[in-house]
């Protein structure tokens, strides 16, 4: 083969492929996929050793540079390791959130072996089919049926299958833009109503089913982004009226979502009544926001270093000694790693935006709504420090940044 041996060739898609199934199959496949990933990066390493001596380099490699995304991400990184130097936190906690921050590295791993000539499509594939498997699967909870396979600690009428009610209906949506940038792509019998089928069944777990607050935000980004694309210009700015009209319907209409709302309000209210006793949802993300500021305020400009936010929480007044990290993801960065972390952390994901100009329209669209989606569900989660999740998010990333437009199916 011209860019390395048939062998070679298969490993790396069957990793990343592996990969691509296992994020959202559970943390321990994920675990093992991220090992042959690695096994995978070196072997390919090692090839490109041998190969230098050539006096051409791959043709892959002239026609794919790295991302300026990546790089940036890279010293991202970079500063949250050095960053250990005067971290606060005791050495096990700051190892700890190090090796947390690496899932990082799914980025750079994943686009090296892309850019090594492995096609981007079947990662995009078997991405969508393991969330398809995590969709059809919490329809069939719904309907009472028992699976064997679904090991979430959640309650059953949540239909949560492996992971909670903040991953699944995030990691739904973003296979739903993934099924719809790429609806011409799918070699399936009734394209056009498999696609609807999907995006509808997706839209009506997230919103009436799993019912996770940070994932039904998620669900109506991604249609505003939809109709943004398929409506007449002078119709676009309506789409903003789209998040109210479906919120007022699904919180007039469903009464597990009026229970919801329900336990929001008592959440905020037993933060008013004094310092919490208990984690809740919304009272202690309040509280930490809160905390964390004045955390940030003590340390603005380097952080108090790697691992440290819990120690931060607490010397603040905190009264949740078990938390890990403020659910929110610009927060965590800001009181670890201050200013300078937060500015390389945006400058990422501003650079992720515009390296998705120079991709074929629909995975520049695709692209441009996952990272939209990350922004808006960092304000309220730590994303992509949560497994499966941070690696979905990485992976996706990955595909569509070595994405290359497929001859369309018919």
């Amino acid at each position: 083969m011209r860019h390395g041996s048939g062998q070679l060739a298969r490993l790396r898609l069957y990793s990343l492929c592996f990969l691509a199934l296992s994020v959202s199959l559970g943390v321990a496949l994920v675990s093992l996929a991220k090992l042959m990933l690695l096994i995978a990066v070196v072997v390919q390493g090692l090839n490109d050793v041998r190969q230098r001596h050539r006096a051409t380099a791959p043709l892959s490699a002239r026609t794919l540079p790295w991302p300026s995304s990546l790089w940036w991400g890279a010293a991202a990184l970079l500063w949250m390791g050095l960053s250990m130097a005067w971290s606060s936190a005791p050495d096990d906690a700051a190892w700890l959130s190090v090796s947390r921050h690496a899932r990082w590295l799914v980025l750079p791993a994943a686009f090296y072996l892309l850019r090594a000539g492995t096609p981007a499509w079947p990662v995009l594939q078997c991405l969508v089919a393991g969330q398809l498997f995590v969709l059809l699967s919490s329809w069939l909870m719904v309907l009472g049926i028992p699976l064997p396979w679904a090991i979430s600690v959640m309650s059953p009428d949540n239909a949560v299958v492996f992971t909670s009610t903040i991953e699944q209906p995030i990691t739904s949506t973003l296979m739903m833009l993934v099924v719809w940038y790429f609806r011409d792509q799918w070699p399936v019998p009734y394209r056009r109503f498999a696609v609807w089928a999907v995006l509808a069944l997706t839209s009506a777990n997230v919103l009436l089913v799993v019912t996770g607050r940070t994932g039904q935000m998620a669900l109506l980004l991604a249609w505003v982004f939809i109709l943004v694309g398929v409506l007449p210009h002078r119709y676009r700015w309506s789409v903003l009226l789209l998040p109210v009209l479906v919120a007022l319907g699904v919180g007039l209409g469903s009464e597990r979502m009026q229970q919801r709302w329900l336990k929001a309000s008592s959440d905020v209210m037993a933060l008013q009544q004094g310092p919490l006793k208990e984690e809740n949802s919304l009272g202690f993300r309040i509280d930490a926001w809160q905390k964390s500021v004045q955390a940030v305020a003590e340390k603005p400009i380097v952080g108090h270093g790697v691992g440290a936010w819990s120690q931060a929480y607490v010397v603040q007044g905190g009264t949740i000694p078990n938390a890990t990290d403020p659910h929110q993801q610009f927060l965590l960065w800001a009181v670890e790693c201050g200013g300078v972390g937060v500015a390389l952390f945006v400058g990422f994901l501003t650079l992720l935006w515009r390296n998705a100009q120079n991709l074929p329209g629909t995975a520049r669209w695709c692209l441009r709504s996952v990272v939209a989606i990350e922004v808006l569900t960092g304000l309220a989660n730590s994303t992509l420090l949560g497994a499966g999740i941070g690696e979905f998010f990485l992976l996706l990333w990955a595909g569509l940044l070595a994405y290359r437009s497929q001859p369309a199916k018919t």
